[in-house]
């Protein structure tokens, strides 16, 4: 049976240690990380859901709603064994929903979910699609940027066309139906946000500050796939856009950049996060004006023998840790217990940390629940 992977744009990487930098002879020693309370989480017995079959594979961007919903995309049955991926949410009483395209009118194809957004009325997939023929003597023509609008129960509401030239890497939606897209700007791999009204027209670009996420003095270090190949939009490839009130956060996943939260006339305010060396932000598991909680990750170099293929960049999970967004610290530090190492966190609601594998016997998802103390 095959393991729950984390596949999304990186597919190849697999779980292995971190090594970090020794400090040099002579200097004198840093500062202590001030210790921070620990917990490990211990999961009940496995719950099935009703996602998956056999040979189940999981994208590897997930993110979890105010109301403890995990949104993740996932083969299913009706992926007709392709190997696509269909995003899904999966609520806590155990009911799911196929957020599918189903026939968009004026287009063919369309590809699975590229990066999704997910908010408290409605949910948004950001995809590639073949604009329809005019005729049968047509050419095909170039594949263009749809943002797939959802209500929260899988119903397709509308397709808005992006802006064409542009690559969109993460998509949003402000209580009032406009859009942030999150662009890149090929000539120089800066950013670009730009306020889109509900059927795509531009409004207004809004400018980040001087740092931009690939531009500044130590973008390559707090990035983690920033020597990776397949990355090359670097931070933007890895961004994910999650509610906060009637803001958005920008959250930019295997890094260590700042979150920034963006409302629909600019920059509201960024929170350099403290995070400890050798680890990065993964998962967003809760984010609340209490607390931000995240899995985070660390990664690096996998030095085989040298009669081995050339080294390839590598993946380990770590811990949890909740920061408090007023200052950036983290105030506490959640490990999962050696048992449960393959199980992928997914959610954190009220206190209770919801995680995911796959069954050893039909591959479907099985859902596995632990608390900690407040």
């Amino acid at each position: 049976m095959k393991s729950l992977r984390k596949l999304a744009i990186f597919g190849f990487f697999c779980s292995a240690a971190f090594s970090g930098l020794a400090e040099d002879a002579g200097k004198p020693a840093s500062k202590p990380e001030e210790t921070i309370p620990s917990y490990t989480l211990e999961f009940g017995k496995p719950q099935k859901s009703t996602l998956g079959g056999d040979g189940t594979v999981m994208g590897g961007f997930l993110t979890c709603s105010a109301d403890g919903t995990i949104f993740l995309e996932v083969t299913d049955a009706q992926s007709d064994h392709m190997g696509l991926l269909a995003l899904h949410s999966l609520a806590p009483s155990g009911e799911s929903v196929r957020f599918s395209p189903g026939r968009v009118p004026g287009y063919d194809q369309i590809t699975q979910p590229l990066r999704f957004f997910a908010g408290e009325a409605r949910v948004a997939a950001l995809v590639y699609a073949t604009p329809a023929k005019k005729s049968l003597t047509d050419s095909t023509p170039d594949p263009v940027m749809l943002g797939l609008i959802y209500d929260r129960k899988g119903a397709l509401q509308k397709a808005v066309r992006l802006p064409d030239n542009t690559q969109t890497t993460a998509l949003g939606i402000y209580g009032s139906g406009d859009l942030l897209a999150v662009e890149v700007n090929i000539q120089d791999k800066t950013a670009r946000l730009m306020v889109l009204g509900p059927d795509g027209d531009s409004i207004r670009e809004l400018r980040l500050f001087d740092d931009d996420y690939n531009l500044s003095k130590t973008a390559k270090e707090d990035q983690m796939l920033s020597g990776v190949k397949q990355n090359k939009w670097g931070a933007l490839a890895t961004m994910m856009t999650v509610p906060y009130g009637e803001d958005l956060l920008l959250i930019s996943v295997y890094t260590r950049q700042p979150v920034i939260e963006v409302n629909e006339h600019g920059i509201v305010r960024v929170y350099p996060l403290q995070i400890p060396k050798g680890l990065y932000l993964d998962t967003p598991l809760s984010i609340s004006r209490n607390g931000w909680t995240f899995a985070m990750s660390g990664g690096g170099r996998d030095h085989p023998n040298e009669e081995d293929t050339p080294q390839a960049f590598v993946i380990k999970p770590g811990p949890v840790l909740i920061f408090n967004p007023s200052d950036g610290s983290a105030r506490r530090r959640i490990e999962k217990s050696a048992n449960d190492q393959r199980a992928v966190l997914a959610c954190e609601h009220d206190g209770e940390y919801t995680a995911l594998t796959t069954s050893r016997e039909d591959g479907s998802l099985q859902v596995l629940k632990a608390t900690i103390p407040q």
